[in-house]
């Protein structure tokens, strides 16, 4: 006698059959593209790929949450894979919007913004992908505020009920109303959740000293249940049990150490020094660096607290006053040296 289970009807055309997803790459290879740019975030990389991969495929909802402090690369792999998937997207910040009748943005124009962005290509922007930063600062805690009350507007957590639960949802673009389908539109929430680790440690009955790990075991010694959020942390935040309970998976990025720095500045496509220094190649100077250099600059970023974004800055600093003078001169440089110290005097370098 058979036992087999069928659960589903044979006559039923699964999303995976339908042919717009045949050009799509491996999932491998589009996780290594998005390395190329994204350094030192493999776990949240791969994750993300997956939930892409399924949405698309299989057709399960994408509601994800990435939880991560400012530098850590949310927005910056986001866009990677938008980019690399040739997404429609928009990214939007939380705090701008409001509950309709109040002063501010409602936000149905998150979905308009993403159809303007798909060049008014409605299917596009239905499959595309709708990034909500700064969603935590719509919580009482988020805003280090205790009262209860939505100084920004009230119940804007609520409106995005609709939107995150897959209903179509009226929208105007070029002041005509129209309906956009929600069903298959990836949403990705972002925020740094700041203090959401003295939650989790609350859970765990651990304690903990500021943002350090719990002091009662080590780092190494935390099993992964352990070193991830949950949905019960999310509510304890401030966040909804409605808007939770339709969040499909939670991420957490890596935080940035000296050593990710030093990896992203030699290895990102879009490190600042790389660009530099492929610029004076061209230029026909060799760029000449001492031991230290690199780890230099991780410190002297790590010093603002703002991850990897300060990287930039910092590099811009560096090669601000020898470039002013490369392109200043007459002369034909073969090799700028960068020198000791050069990240708290600029003027620490020469050419020859």
């Amino acid at each position: 006698m058979a036992n087999e289970l069928t659960v589903y009807q044979k006559n039923e055309v699964l999303p995976f059959q339908n042919n717009q997803y045949e050009n799509y790459p491996r999932i491998s290879d589009i996780e290594e593209c998005i390395k190329e740019t994204v350094v030192g975030q493999d776990e949240l990389i791969r994750r993300i790929a997956i939930s892409l991969y399924n949405a698309h495929y299989m057709g399960i909802r994408c509601v994800d949450f990435i939880i991560g402090g400012s530098g850590t690369g949310k927005t910056l792999t986001m866009e990677a894979f938008c980019k690399e998937m040739g997404l429609a997207h928009t990214i939007e910040n939380a705090t701008q919007y409001t509950q309709e009748g109040y002063v501010g943005e409602s936000v149905d124009k998150m979905l308009a913004n993403l159809v303007k962005n798909s060049g008014n290509d409605f299917v596009k922007a239905e499959n595309g992908i709708l990034i909500i930063d700064e969603i935590g600062k719509k919580t009482t805690k988020g805003r280090g505020n205790s009262d209860g009350r939505d100084i920004s507007g009230e119940g804007v957590i609520d409106s995005l009920l609709p939107i995150l639960s897959g209903a179509p949802i009226n929208i105007k673009v070029q002041n005509r109303e129209f309906q956009f389908e929600t069903k298959n539109l990836k949403i990705f929430l972002m925020d740094a959740c700041s203090g959401i680790e003295k939650v989790k440690s609350k859970r765990l009955d651990e304690k903990v000293l500021g943002f350090q790990m719990p002091t009662s075991k080590s780092k190494k010694d935390l099993s992964p249940e352990k070193s991830i959020y949950t949905k019960e942390d999310l509510i304890e935040y401030g966040f909804t049990p409605e808007f939770v309970g339709r969040i499909t998976k939670i991420h957490v990025t890596n935080p940035i150490e000296t050593e990710t720095l030093i990896k992203i500045q030699k290895e990102s496509k879009q490190s600042a020094f790389r660009i530099y220094a492929r610029g004076l190649w061209n230029m026909g100077i060799e760029l000449k660096l001492y031991d230290e250099f690199f780890k230099e600059i991780a410190e002297s970023t790590l010093n603002y607290g703002t991850g990897a974004r300060e990287l930039e800055n910092m590099t811009n600093y560096v090669f601000e006053k020898a470039m002013y003078e490369i392109y200043n001169s007459e002369d034909k440089f073969n090799i700028l040296e960068l020198r000791e110290g050069i990240t708290k005097d600029n003027s620490n370098f020469a050419l020859y």
